[in-house]
């Protein structure tokens, strides 16, 4: 009797907190076919005959063919060098036991506790030397170093839950540490490294402060910085603005609904000690 109760109740809650986190993306996609008059004057009405055109003038006039392009380069990249740092780091961490284990795993937190804005200008500075501004490739460099380090974290949880018999069988029969992370440890942890490669990929695709940083270039623009191209100085086309986020949201939103199942159990298994 006492387990009805709390179904209901955490169903509730889920629906409440679904409502939440679906009402921008809701309210994104209801002002993209609508004039800036109609947005101000009711934004939640349903105008009729629908806006269609924003979407083709929001694609033509922010450019958002090259910057989808640009974004999906930056994002593969960043994820490609984030996947191989942190399984490496992980399987080390958690399985080759290296001296001062406990330290080097402090150090692989540290940046997580660096504020981001304290970067910005030495970060500025060094790529500025480096040749590195305007290079979508420096671009995924800062994101595959902000990133790292939590994908290890998360991926640390993950290895442990691996059992180490399997790992000890495999070394018996004469399989070498690399073989054993390739054909051992990365299938099996496949649901946990696909979770981190989803949140890697959905920050990157979502991070503004560093091609506001580091990219000036129009052509090198990803779709954050495409999206500013509807305002001006004195005003902005709210219309075209919901048009371009509508567009730009899809690629993450598709990629979360296909991969939804592997990465809820991806984030779960790494809490569950075996």
């Amino acid at each position: 009797m006492t387990r009805l109760p709390r179904l209901r109740w955490s169903t509730a809650l889920l629906s409440g907190l679904a409502v939440i986190w679906l009402y921008p993306v809701a309210w994104t996609l209801s002002n993209a076919i609508k004039s800036s008059a109609d947005i101000y004057r009711a934004p939640w009405d349903v105008p009729w005959p629908p806006a269609i055109g924003n979407i083709g003038a929001a694609w033509s006039r922010g450019q958002l063919g090259v910057a989808l392009a640009n974004s999906t380069f930056v994002t593969a990249l960043t994820v490609a060098g984030v996947l191989v740092l942190s399984v490496s780091g992980a399987y080390s961490l958690t399985r080759l036991r290296p001296p001062r284990r406990a330290l080097l795993l402090i150090l692989v937190l540290a940046p997580l506790i660096i504020p981001t804005e304290v970067l910005i200008v030495p970060l500025f500075s060094m790529f500025r030397a480096l040749g590195l501004i305007n290079s979508l490739p420096g671009l995924a460099l800062t994101n595959i170093v902000g990133s790292v380090s939590f994908a290890t974290v998360i991926l640390t949880g993950y290895f442990r839950t691996i059992p180490q018999d399997l790992i000890d069988a495999a070394r018996v029969d004469g399989a070498g540490r690399l073989q054993v992370l390739l054909r051992i440890v990365v299938p099996l942890a496949r649901p946990g490294i696909l979770a981190v490669a989803i949140l890697v990929a959905v920050l990157t695709w979502n991070d503004f402060a560093g091609p506001l940083v580091l990219i000036q270039k129009p052509d090198a623009f990803t779709v954050q910085l495409a999206l500013t191209r509807f305002s001006t100085l004195y005003a902005t086309d709210q219309g075209l603005t919901f048009a371009g986020m509508a567009i730009v949201i899809l690629p993450p939103l598709l990629l979360f609904l296909v991969f939804q199942r592997s990465f809820i159990q991806g984030l779960t298994a790494g809490v569950v000690r075996h």
